[in-house]
């Protein structure tokens, strides 16, 4: 019997691990990590044991599905990609000639792949500007800040084992988000590092700490200044770095002074010895302040002044680009990011359209924000922009569904959804649904048919990372890229996402390069190095990366990507987007002190959004080797909590919000403070059926569909408040199985 072995990029989450592949017969048989790979040295979690179900699994999406009933019905035709693609050009284009080229979105995720650049490439050149991945939820609002700060971000960096003292994990746990991160951590801890973890929750990662920070959520702003207070007061803060690098001190002293310790520890309800020894760890650098999503779920006002105060605090204790701190890994160097995504078309389309469609509302992610960001930003970076630029642009998804539904302030009529499952991961979950049910076109790209995939009008199958070539682009959010030949032919009539965005540029007699495939065009990217992706991943070397370099601003001629070339503690371009560019603390949009009769029907604090394992996000519940592992969302709920509201550990409860309610098994722990409740995110359940009312339960037991995504209530990139609400608990009236959906997101 043939046995081979195949090396590629794990795909089954983001963080793309080097692994082996054991193939029989041209069977995959199993996938192992891979000792020595460039990313994640050998390292393989769970999710691998279950890539041969995935690759074969009898659900699995193999042709282009066209809706014969009405959405949501469940009934459909299985037609050929020729007739889909001619279709769906043919409807984007009377769009186009009717609404204008803004009159179409899409919608992302993560999972397929970092394929969203096949989108923009497309969309850049169409010339919308409302194309949505949910990145914005996961880093915006601090990528936002930092290049407004010190002109680049540092969500890449990790510690550097033998050179990070501190290590910051705020608002992450990446032993079960990031755990190629978490290897780097434990290295640095075995090379004598602190951990600090600062969470509401006793996460895993907590678990770990030299000190956990039990802070109330969304007060992180408050925390954060009451550092920076302390740091200034006893001389703890980088001096020299800051007379010469840094401008908008004083300022920051000004404000630094409304923080007293005693303050804070009554805002966050963190005990004022904790603070102060937080702020002394943090002084005794290089710290690392690795990157976290919670900040970019505080909702309105919470959010944008917890990402300011944490970007200045890595730049006042001079850990910006720092060895062993926060290093900047800046643009692609070897990479050609912005052909590849036809950036400069995009700029030219835009002097001739329409603004996203939350411009106005969020004018910090807007075409005209971007270009003010990017014209100091290049000074820096060698004449290239901001690498994940759809960062400073993506819209509030709740105003594309305004767009859908009611033309405002102009008409959506065209949504893609590919790499995403919007109806499960955003928040405001209702909006998100009438408007996939009012829009004229919807078309799906998925591996299985998701409650997303069931209101579309085609569903076209994708290949994932087993069957398709790889180069490691991470967004643009990396300057690293590694090349692997693709390992499998794909299965039935699966396709790259590529494929979809090329065949459709086609059609449409859209310009540019259209490479035939996908290979061909990660070849287009590899332009700078004198190679194919083939001929790269059978090198000796099969990655592109620049090697360790450090405080780069004192040797390019500038300084750093901001107007003045300095970290702007009071930054000057969030100060041109029209908003205040020093804010004040201000609570999260619901709490107890913001909104106190409403806590009085809510009383308890709300936290969700966390990855919890072997999932990613919504994925891979169809997956019976990873799927008895956690087979039913749990809200965690303090002992105290749980006899105040009568709630037995393993029971069934509902969680209500002032959006809706959904039903989760409680799981009674110490771990988490009394009145706060942390319910999981991401749920649905496959075995259930597809059709409306059911719709795979999602209306059951996810918790996004319970969180707001009004305007007043998100923070001022136009993230979601995941972390931010307030709720009640109380039992559920049916048994502790799934036996019967609760359709309170339908009224």
């Amino acid at each position: 019997m043939a046995e081979e072995t195949k090396v590629t990029a794990c795909y089954m989450c983001w963080q793309q691990c080097e692994v082996k592949m054991r193939i029989k017969d041209g069977v995959l048989k199993e996938v192992t990590g891979n000792p020595g790979g460039f990313v994640g040295g050998g390292y393989g979690c769970e999710r691998l044991e279950g890539a041969p179900e995935f690759h074969y699994h009898p659900k699995r999406l193999n042709y282009p599905l066209k809706r014969t009933g009405e959405r949501g019905e469940g009934k459909w035709e299985q037609i050929s990609w020729e007739q889909a693609l001619d279709e769906i050009a043919e409807k984007l284009l009377a769009i186009r000639d009717e609404f204008g080229p803004e009159a179409i979105t899409k919608i992302g995720g993560t999972v397929h792949g970092p394929a969203d650049w096949a989108c923009w490439r497309f969309f850049n050149i169409w010339g919308s500007p409302n194309a949505f991945n949910q990145g914005k939820n996961c880093g915006q609002a601090n990528n936002l800040q930092e290049c407004a700060v010190y002109g680049w971000d540092s969500l890449g960096c990790g510690p550097k084992p033998g050179a990070t003292k501190t290590i910051v994990c705020w608002g992450a746990n990446p032993i079960h988000s990031w755990m190629t991160k978490w290897n780097y951590i434990k290295s640095a801890m075995d090379y004598g590092a602190r951990l600090i973890v600062i969470d509401p929750r006793l996460s895993e990662t907590a678990s770990h700490a030299d000190l956990w920070i039990q802070l109330r959520p969304a007060t992180d702003g408050a925390l954060a200044w009451g550092v920076i207070k302390i740091l200034i007061d006893e001389g703890l803060y980088d001096k020299e770095f800051v007379d010469n690098w840094c401008t908008g001190f004083d300022e920051i002293v000004e404000r630094a002074k409304e923080f007293p310790v005693e303050k804070v520890a009554q805002i966050t309800e963190v005990p004022v010895d904790k603070i102060i020894q937080l702020a002394h760890y943090y002084a005794d650098g290089p710290t690392c302040m690795c990157w976290g999503l919670a900040t970019c779920h505080l909702g309105d006002g919470a959010g944008q002044v917890a990402t300011h105060a944490q970007a200045v605090l890595r730049a006042i204790t001079g850990n910006v680009d720092r060895e062993g701190g926060n290093p900047m890994t800046g643009p692609h160097e070897d990479v050609d990011w912005f052909k590849g995504i036809a950036w400069d078309e995009f700029i030219i389309n835009t002097e001739r359209t329409r603004d996203c469609v939350t411009a106005e509302k969020f004018p910090i992610c807007s075409v005209k924000s971007l270009k003010r960001y990017n014209e100091s930003i290049k000074k820096a970076w060698g004449g290239k922009g901001y690498g994940c630029s759809f960062y400073m642009l993506f819209p509030a998804s709740r105003g594309i569904f305004d767009a859908i539904r009611y033309g405002d302030p102009y008409p959506i009529k065209a949504m893609f959804i590919q790499t995403g499952d919007p109806l499960v991961t955003l928040g405001g979950v209702k909006n998100c649904y009438e408007a996939m049910k009012q829009v004229e076109l919807l078309v799906g790209m998925d591996f299985f048919m998701t409650p997303s995939m069931a209101l579309c009008d085609y569903v076209l199958p994708a290949a994932s990372w087993i069957e398709r070539p790889h180069l490691m682009l991470f967004w643009g959010l990396t300057n690293v890229a590694v090349a692997f030949k693709q390992p499998m032919e794909a299965l039935y009539e699966r396709k790259d996402d590529y494929y979809l965005w090329k065949e459709l540029a086609k059609r449409c007699q859209l310009e540019g390069e259209w490479p035939e495939t996908l290979e061909d065009m990660y070849s287009l990217f590899l332009r700078p190095t004198g190679k194919t992706l083939a001929e790269m991943a059978e090198s000796e070397v099969y990655w592109t990366a620049p090697p360790e370099a450090y405080k780069r601003y004192e040797t390019n001629g500038y300084g750093f990507g901001t107007p003045s070339g300095k970290c702007e503690l009071v930054p000057s371009v969030v100060a041109a987007a029209g908003l205040d560019p020093l804010p004040q603390y201000i609570e999260p949009p619901q709490s107890k002190y913001r909104t106190p009769e409403l806590a009085e029907k809510y009383p308890l604090a709300l936290i969700s959004g966390s990855r919890i394992r072997p999932y990613w996000h919504t994925s891979y519940r169809e997956l019976k080797t990873l799927r008895w592992r956690h087979e039913q969302p749990v809200v965690e709920i303090h002992p105290e909590t749980a006899r105040t509201f009568g709630i037995a550990d393993g029971e069934m409860v509902y969680i209500e919000t002032t959006h809706g309610r959904c039903r989760q098994k409680a799981r009674v722990i110490e771990g988490i403070a009394p009145g706060t409740v942390h319910a999981e995110a991401y749920w649905y359940f496959p075995e259930l059926p597809e059709e409306e009312p059911w719709l795979f339960g999602m209306w059951d037991a996810n918790i996004n569909a319970c969180v707001s995504d009004d305007y007043e209530d998100l923070d001022y990139a136009g993230d979601h408040p995941f972390r931010a609400m307030l709720c009640k608990i109380y039992k559920a009236e049916t048994a502790t199985a799934y036996d019967l959906p609760v359709f309170k997101g339908v009224d």
